[in-house]
């Protein structure tokens, strides 16, 4: 008997079953996770609810509950701002009349962050950064890092209300986004970028931030706000930023703030 014909029909039947079990088995990047959506688009699907409280200018903390059925996995957005929610009726009841650094009165200051692969960190340093998952009817408390928008305004408090928002609605220069993109991944320190998004959001000049002081209690001398080195990465971010934009606004030269 002629057994090839056989082993052939056999070697065509396992092929055919090896389709009919792949075809019937989902592609394994079908299964992998939904892409992270954005928490402000989120919220404004009526998904999850936000809560901005800032610490003060340099942290703050984001408050997010899941309102849906279903897991979702979300990311902070690329740039954001803390706005404080009665900024323009505060403004209109004081004046307008803004207060220096540790002042107190005023219409308090924007703050602004930025989410990155280090931004997002659970409160108490569990968790990583980037995109997080929040289940059905549940809430996470992120810890980020943020910078002072508007120099000179009243520093920022957790017993005021504020809202969360694009960074887009505070500035149109896009060299600011590279500075909190900067600060949420860990490359520059809170200091650096404080001085670069003066800079850039406030139009402070190098020789006024390195004039900058921290007014000291019970008669102790005063001392610079900036560190050397800290205004020197500053200035190398602001350079190279605006090498990256060369549409942005020209930058602030220091006899021009005179």
């Amino acid at each position: 008997m002629n057994r090839l014909p056989l082993l052939a029909a056999l070697a065509l039947l396992s092929s055919a079953v090896v389709v009919v079990e792949t075809q019937g088995r989902e592609p394994r990047a079908s299964q992998s996770a939904a892409a992270p959506q954005d928490l402000l688009e989120a919220q404004a699907s009526g998904l999850v609810d936000v809560k901005f409280i800032p610490n003060d200018s340099r942290s703050a903390q984001v408050v997010v509950t899941n309102r849906s059925n279903r897991p979702l996995t979300l990311r902070l957005p690329a740039g954001f701002a803390g706005v404080p929610v009665l900024a323009q009726f505060m403004n209109q009841q004081q004046g307008g009349a803004g207060f220096g650094a540790g002042g107190i009165g005023g219409v308090p200051q924007n703050v602004g962050g930025g989410g990155g692969q280090n931004a997002g960190m659970n409160i108490g340093g569990q968790g990583g950064g980037g995109p997080f998952s929040l289940p059905p009817e549940r809430t996470k408390t992120l810890r980020i890092a943020t910078v002072c928008l508007e120099h000179g305004k009243r520093e920022p408090s957790p017993r005021i209300e504020y809202r969360m928002e694009s960074l887009a609605t505070t500035s149109s220069d896009p060299r600011l986004q590279d500075v909190v993109s900067a600060l949420a991944d860990g490359r520059i320190s809170q200091k650096v970028a404080q001085a670069a998004a003066w800079h850039i959001s406030s139009g402070r000049s190098w020789e006024q931030l390195e004039a900058e002081m921290i007014v000291m209690a019970g008669g102790d001398p005063d001392v610079p706000f900036f560190l050397p080195a800290e205004l020197a990465a500053a200035r190398r971010l602001v350079d190279v930023t605006t090498s990256r934009h060369p549409a942005a606004p020209p930058a602030v030269s220091d006899s021009a703030a005179r």
